[in-house]
This record gives C-alpha cells, sequence and structure tokens, in this order.
C-alpha cells in the first residue's frame, strides 16, 4: 500500500525481501544482478557503533550501481 501514491503500473514495482548475515552485501549484489534502478530503504538513527563502523543505508548507498534513497523516520517530540 505504500507505493500506492508513487502512481506507477504493477509492472514497474517489485518488493523483495533478502536474509543474509551481511545485509548490505546482499541488497548490493541483488541491486547489480537484477538491473535495479533505485532502491528505496530505511535508515536508523545514529549509534556510537555505528558512527564508526558505518551503517547498512550508508554502505549500500556508496556501493550499489542504482540511485539509492535514504528515508529516515521524522522525530517524535
Amino acid at each position: 500500500a505504500w507505493a500506492a501514491p508513487l502512481g506507477l503500473p504493477a509492472d514497474r514495482i517489485s518488493f523483495h525481501v533478502l536474509e543474509s548475515t551481511d545485509p548490505a552485501e546482499a541488497i548490493v549484489v541483488h541491486a547489480r544482478e537484477n538491473h535495479v534502478d533505485q532502491v528505496i530503504m530505511g535508515a536508523r538513527g545514529q549509534s556510537g557503533t555505528r558512527r564508526y563502523l558505518g551503517s547498512v543505508s550508508a554502505r549500500v548507498a556508496a556501493e550499489a550501481p542504482c540511485t539509492v534513497t535514504v528515508v529516515r523516520a521524522a522525530l517524535q517530540a
């Protein structure tokens, strides 16, 4: 339902569930092997560890062979 506002025909959108011990690598490989045009993914907040080691979304954005849109949830007051 979240993709409905995009107004795209059903044959232009696909949804995939990937399981891996290295999610960033799985997403990048999937994008490469399937000639993906765009990846849309969420991002978590910054933690100390993630700040130094990097995040899945940052790695995908850096390595994917396509456009990557990272969406962050609005902060709640």
